[in-house]
């Protein structure tokens, strides 16, 4: 009997071949017709053979594809060490009574021979049989040897073009995934660190492409994969798991394995610096820590990614992963991924917050503001999602929505005749002419220009894209008020304001919130509200959230205000039932 630990090694090396199962191969069939026509047989067969059954590659005068194990002739081939030969079925009293046998002209004679694989696990068998009783003499039975040996070189070759990268000659992502799941064989599955090395990142690999071709490209990634064969030997296996990323597996247990690593990039990146920035690869590293679990390996390679991405941003050798920026990088996924659905349903709205006159405690305008609820992850703030969109290419698409509905509700306010701000990205001035854009929304509401004012944040962007400029002029031109939001933080300057065709200044909430407690505030507040009103702009606090708040930003002359002390942001049918002027008790004198 078979020794119960070898079977389960000699099924391992039989799973290992279930590409065979639908890869198509002429020599497979090529071999067969020459067996069959030297031996002179009707039948011959390929066959692997499994724990319940033995199914068939290549087959010549045999219909079904597979036979159950009880009926495997093949079965009994594996157990043995040359050919095994049955002259006549019908009389072995292992054979006699089997349903193949016993059928109409079934089989009598059988000679297989076993298909051995390097480690000497037998995976089936090429097989020869006839309907008459026959005997090989030593030639034939080394002729079916050979024959053998030919399947076996077959199914070597594929196994090594299909688990070795073509131009590393490392083993290849399959194979690492193979090798991770022997993993679970051993009897201590203790804690291992998986090192996945990003020899070129897309971008600097795209230059270097356009710079020098891809031969350069190639070589220095055949180059990195010699040095980590050699830098691993004894220690460890390299995989070539994509086109510029390289993996290979550590023990917990290995002293300074971090260590290691650093020392291991700093190599790498001195074996390929050249001469120029631009060609040198700067190679990174990403590093988890895991436990064998078949049920996470799919996801190992993932996260390693991720921590690679992670020493990208952080401008370092190596990183390890990181649970809680991996949560974030996939909610980020998740609300780029959810964008259309959430403009085609009601899990994106608008609410409106009221702006009032500090002169007269009119209403003035409302700010549009953008709300998502989303059906998983809940209320998703805009400071959270807006990145998202504009780092993913979709502010446009949802500024585009944000418009529509800002124009047919205002369309509805038949006896409120309120402004309404919007607030555009700067990603809305690339590759449109936004102004046009809302030239023809006002035209197709029926909504006067002059209705609209425009928030941008202040930033270089509006100097870095001439358009901008002009975009903004035409905007004006429109009769639309362009305002220049979150102004006292980032780049606000006044030197270089009045090149920008701006009539309005909204302060940084950042000042205003903690006005009162906040001398250094008070200062930054009094004086760019000063010299704003001095240079014509007509200024905006927003953030105003009590009653002393809102008294220092009237006593330094600012001439509107909004935030939660004054009115909280509301639907677009309720903000006509809202009050369209302060309350006494929130209006203070000038």
């Amino acid at each position: 009997m078979h020794d119960h630990h070898s079977e389960t090694y000699r099924l391992d090396a039989v799973r290992a071949l279930e590409w065979l199962k639908t890869a198509e191969s002429e020599n497979f069939d090529r071999i067969c017709r020459l067996a069959a026509a030297y031996f002179n047989v009707p039948t011959v067969l390929i066959s692997l053979v499994e724990k319940d059954r033995q199914w068939f590659k290549a087959r010549i005068g045999f219909d079904r594809d597979q036979t159950p194990i009880d009926q495997s002739f093949c079965a009994y081939t594996i157990r043995e060490n040359g050919v095994l030969q049955v002259e006549d079925a019908s009389r072995d009293r292992r054979f006699r009574f089997n349903p193949l046998v016993t059928a109409r002209n079934g089989i009598r004679f059988y000679a297989g021979a076993p298909l051995r694989t390097r480690s000497g696990h037998a995976i089936g068998s090429l097989c020869i049989i006839d309907k008459e009783p026959k005997q090989l003499n030593d030639a034939e039975r080394l002729v079916l040897q050979d024959l053998a040996e030919m399947v076996m070189a077959q199914i070597e070759q594929r196994q090594l073009s299909d688990c070795h990268d073509p131009v590393s000659g490392l083993p290849n992502q399959r194979q690492f995934f193979a090798d991770l799941n022997d993993l679970g064989l051993q009897p201590q599955a203790e804690h291992r660190v998986l090192v996945l090395i990003d020899a070129l990142d897309s971008h600097r690999g795209h230059e270097m492409t356009l710079a020098v071709g891809t031969g350069a490209t190639q070589s220095i990634i055949l180059e990195i994969a010699q040095h980590l064969k050699q830098s691993l030997s004894g220690i460890s296996c390299a995989y070539h798991v994509n086109d510029r990323q390289f993996c290979f597996m550590l023990q917990t247990s290995m002293p300074d394995y971090e260590l290691f690593v650093h020392r291991l990039i700093d190599r790498l990146r001195a074996m390929t610096r050249s001469d120029s920035a631009l060609t040198s690869p700067s190679p990174r590293a990403g590093m988890v820590i895991f436990q064998h679990d078949p049920l996470s390996h799919a996801d190992l390679l993932r996260k390693a990614m991720h921590a690679v991405e992670s020493a990208h941003q952080a401008n370092t050798h190596w990183a390890l992963y990181d649970i809680a920026r991996d949560c974030a990088w996939r909610r980020a996924f998740t609300l780029a991924r959810d964008v259309d659905r959430a403009l085609a349903s009601d899990q994106m709205y608008l609410v409106f917050q009221p702006r009032f006159s500090l002169l007269d405690g009119r209403r003035v305008s409302a700010e549009a503001l953008l709300r998502w609820n989303h059906p998983e992850l809940g209320a998703v703030s805009p400071a959270e999602f807006i990145p998202v969109m504009e780092r993913n290419g979709l502010i446009q698409r949802v500024t585009h929505w944000v418009i529509d509905q800002v124009m047919s509700t205002m369309a509805q306010w038949q006896d409120l005749d309120c402004r309404v701000s919007l607030n555009l990205s700067p990603k809305d001035f690339d590759d449109q002419d936004i102004g046009e854009i809302l030239r023809l929304a006002c035209q197709r509401f029926d909504i006067a220009p002059h209705r609209l004012e425009i928030e941008i944040t202040e930033g270089e962007w509006i100097r870095a894209n001439p358009q901008v400029i002009r975009q903004l002029k035409g905007l004006r031109e429109l009769g639309m008020d362009v305002a220049i939001d979150d102004f006292g933080s980032g780049y606000s300057n006044f030197a270089y304001l009045h090149e920008i065709p701006a009539n309005v200044i909204k302060l940084d909430r950042s000042i205003v919130t903690d006005l009162p407690g906040s001398p250094r505030n008070q200062i930054i507040a009094r004086s760019i509200l000063q010299l704003a009103r001095d240079l014509g702009y007509r200024t905006v606090a927003e953030g105003i959230e009590d009653y002393q708040c809102l008294a220092l930003v009237t006593q330094y002359g600012c001439h509107e205000a909004q935030g939660y002390f004054l009115s909280r942001p509301a639907l677009p049918g309720a903000l006509a039932q809202l009050h369209d002027h302060l309350p006494p008790r929130q209006l203070v004198a000038s």
